[in-house]
C-alpha cells in the first residue's frame, strides 16, 4: 500500500502529466484557431509571402504540439527524457510567440481588431499573456511530473 506521501506524489506526477498535455494540445491548436480567419490567413491586406509565414508558425507549433503529445503518450511513460521533450517544445513555440513582440513594428492583434481581444479594466489581454502562461504551464508541469524522480 502507498504511504499518503507517495500517493500525493503520485497525484502531483499526474497532475503535471495532465498540464503537459493540455498546454502540448493548445500548442497544436493554436494556431488553427487563433490564424485560420479574416485577421491572419483571410486578410486580403496580407501579402503572400507573410501568410507563408504564418504557414509556417502554426506547422511548427502543430509539429511541436503533436510531438510532445507523442512523448507523454509512448508507452511505457516516464523515462525523464519524454518529460524534458514534452516540456520543452511548447516552451519554445509559446516563447517565441512572446519574443516576437520585439521585432520591430510587431504589435497584438489589438493593432488591427481590439474588439477581438479580451480587456480586464483598461488593459488589453493580447497574445503575450497566453504566450507566457504557455511558458509557464510547460514548467509547471515539468516539474510536478519530475518532483516524483528526486524524492
Amino acid at each position: 500500500m502507498a504511504s499518503p506521501s507517495s500517493a500525493s506524489l503520485d497525484a502531483g506526477a499526474a497532475i503535471g502529466r495532465t498540464v503537459l498535455y493540455a498546454v502540448n494540445f493548445g500548442a497544436l491548436t493554436g494556431g488553427w484557431l487563433a490564424d485560420m480567419n479574416k485577421t491572419h490567413i483571410y486578410n486580403p491586406r496580407w501579402t503572400p509571402h507573410a501568410k507563408f509565414h504564418d504557414g509556417i508558425t502554426i506547422s511548427a507549433a502543430s509539429l511541436a504540439g503533436g510531438a510532445g503529445l507523442y512523448f507523454l503518450a509512448r508507452r511505457p511513460f516516464g523515462q525523464p527524457a519524454d518529460t524534458t521533450i514534452a516540456a520543452l517544445l511548447p516552451a519554445i513555440i509559446f516563447g517565441s510567440q512572446a519574443f516576437a513582440f520585439l521585432f520591430p513594428g510587431a504589435e497584438g492583434l489589438e493593432a488591427e481588431a481590439p474588439e477581438m481581444v479580451p480587456q480586464l479594466g483598461k488593459v488589453r489581454v493580447n497574445e503575450l499573456p497566453a504566450a507566457l502562461a504557455g511558458v509557464a504551464l510547460a514548467g509547471l508541469g515539468y516539474l510536478l511530473t519530475r518532483r516524483k524522480r528526486k524524492l
